[in-house]
Parts: structure tokens; sequence; C-alpha cells
């Protein structure tokens, strides 16, 4: 009876310990990369479908974003972070869309995305692009590089019913280091009847933490 005890036991035991080597080998098994503007779990990696893909909410775009499919109207003020994926090689840009003035029959532009973001006017608009000539439109401007669009009502600039501004950027890593408020726990000894006990006391103390996050960084 105690050798068969005996060998259920030892048994359990290689069982146990073959079960801590599986988990332990897992744990430093990593499959994949890190996902396209992700910065959280390893996953297994596909070619990404190529295409547009931004956001209107300040995050970084990856391919779980809205992904571009018509002309995007800018009829209001607007943040746009875009990331296009054009065979295998990945870009991203920020396009700022601000309202000027208060001007009545006013019309918006149209965003469309072409691997280069383009604007589309209304017929009758006027542009200038940084400080160029106002110019009538009379085709999509592309823009390429940093490039800051200013479109008019008519041709004095006393009409601007708006401003575009593209920036090309880069996803870059950074590090965070923040002061947390945390409870430091210790030992209080005081002496009674003769002997010394102790109660357990806490005070409020910082620690620095480190925390990793990425971002959009304008390209010169």
């Amino acid at each position: 009876m105690k050798r068969t005890a005996g060998l259920i036991m030892a048994v359990f035991v290689a069982m146990v310990i073959a079960g801590m080597g599986q988990a332990a080998a897992t744990d430093d098994i990593s499959v994949g990369e890190l996902p396209i503007g992700g910065s959280g779990d390893f996953v297994v990696t596909s070619a990404p479908a190529d295409g547009v893909y931004y956001t209107i909410d300040g995050s970084i775009p990856t391919v779980n974003s809205t992904r571009y499919t018509a002309p995007i109207v800018l009829n209001r003020t607007l943040n746009i972070k875009y990331m296009v994926i054009k065979n295998g090689t990945v870009k991203y840009g920020i396009i700022n869309h601000a309202l000027t003035g208060n001007i009545t029959n006013r019309t918006y532009p149209k965003l469309i995305f072409n691997q280069t973001p383009i604007i589309e006017l209304e017929n009758g608009t006027y542009y200038q692009i940084g400080n160029g000539n106002i110019t009538l439109y009379n085709g999509t401007i592309a823009l390429t590089g940093n490039t800051i669009l200013k479109y008019f009502k008519n041709s004095t600039n006393t009409t601007m019913m708006g401003i575009i501004k593209n920036t090309p950027a880069k996803l870059v890593n950074k590090v965070r280091i923040s002061n947390v408020k945390v409870k430091k726990w210790y030992k209080k000894w005081y002496k009674r009847g003769g002997k010394w006990r102790y109660t357990w006391k806490y005070k409020w103390t910082y620690r620095q933490v480190k925390q990793t996050y990425q971002e959009l960084q304008a390209t010169a």
C-alpha cells in the first residue's frame, strides 16, 4: 500500500514538474512582431492590405482604424492622423483643418487619399499655398510634404474660409516618467507590559514609473 501511494505521489510530482516546464517554455516563446502602429502583445504577422487608414480622435492609426473608402468632407475643425500602406511600406501624416471667420454660404473642401492627400474645392473657390499667390481653383491640389493651404470665398484674403495643413510624420517610441503616490508599510515598534511589540503602519511616498508609448512626430 505504501509503495502504491509513493508511486502515485511520484507520478503526480513528475506531472507538475512537466507542466511547469511547459508553461515556462510557452512564456519564453514569442511568435511574430508588433502590429503596425501598435505597442501591445505580439501577434502572428501577415502582410497588411494596401490602403489608407485614419483616425479623428487623436489616436495613432493602425490597420484596425477606419479605412479610407470615400472623400472626407471637411465641414468642421478636424485633426486627422493617417497611415498609408503601399507594398509593405508604411507612411504616416497629420492633417489639421480649421474653419475661419463667420462666413455665410460657406463651401467645404473634400479630402481625397491617393497615396498622397489631395484637396478638392468647390468651383469658384480661391486658394493659396503657403505665402504664394491667391489663385482660382481649377483642379485638385496635392498636399506633398509640409503644406499649408488656405482657401477663400473670393480673391481677397479678408474672406478666408479655412486652413488645411499637411504634416508628414513618423512613428516614434517614447518613454514617460511619472511619480505615482503609493503606500509604504513598515513596522512600528512599541513597548508594552515589559515586552517589545509592533504594529503595521504606513506612510505615503512616491515611486517613479516608466511608461513606454508611441507618438507621431513630424518629419523635417
